[in-house]
């Protein structure tokens, strides 16, 4: 004789349970999805966010020595370096100052070979006309202007505020 077993009528889950589990579930998919970025977006955004920390290191040690720093750029090599005393010279003559960091490194950066950064592109670099900035010994840049980037669909925008040297990332597309 079988005795019945008094759980066996609660162990299941309503159909209004699964339903709210479901909707949850449906709601954090509609949150997180959006919010997962491609390969190109993390590049991108990676490549700006050091761009922007390399003006700034340009821009202190034109402060700290009391002389111009330039940041010069080549669309053509996908890389930029920084100038002591840049007199407009082409980029392939222009010799950078030491890596503050690195020590006895040459201050040149070179976009494709950075890791995580193999696949960014600059755009279009525009200093009134010129690739390049100089700050000089107060930290004000010679000109306002912007350095585009882009990896995939990704855009960004580095730009240098003209009267105050402020230097912004924007998100331009992607």
């Amino acid at each position: 004789m079988r005795i019945p077993n008094r759980w066996s009528a609660q162990a299941a889950f309503s159909l209004v349970e699964i339903l709210v589990v479901i909707l949850i579930l449906a709601i954090a998919a509609a949150i997180v999805v959006p919010n997962i970025g491609s390969a190109g977006d993390s590049e991108a955004i990676s490549a700006a966010r050091v761009m922007k920390s390399d003006l700034e290191v340009a821009r202190s040690m034109a402060l700290t020595t009391q002389h111009p720093h330039a940041v010069v750029f080549s669309a053509d090599r996908q890389s930029y370096k920084i100038v002591a005393n840049y007199a407009g010279e082409d980029y392939a003559s222009a010799v950078a100052v030491a890596h503050p960091v690195l020590g006895n490194t040459s201050f040149v950066v070179h976009l494709a070979s950075q890791n995580g950064m193999s696949n960014v592109a600059v755009v279009s670099v525009s200093f009134d006309g010129a690739t390049y900035v100089t700050f000089n010994s107060q930290g004000d840049p010679s000109s306002g202007g912007t350095v585009t980037l882009r990896s995939g669909s990704t855009q960004m925008q580095i730009a240098v505020a003209g009267l105050t040297g402020a230097i912004t990332v924007t998100r331009m597309a992607g």
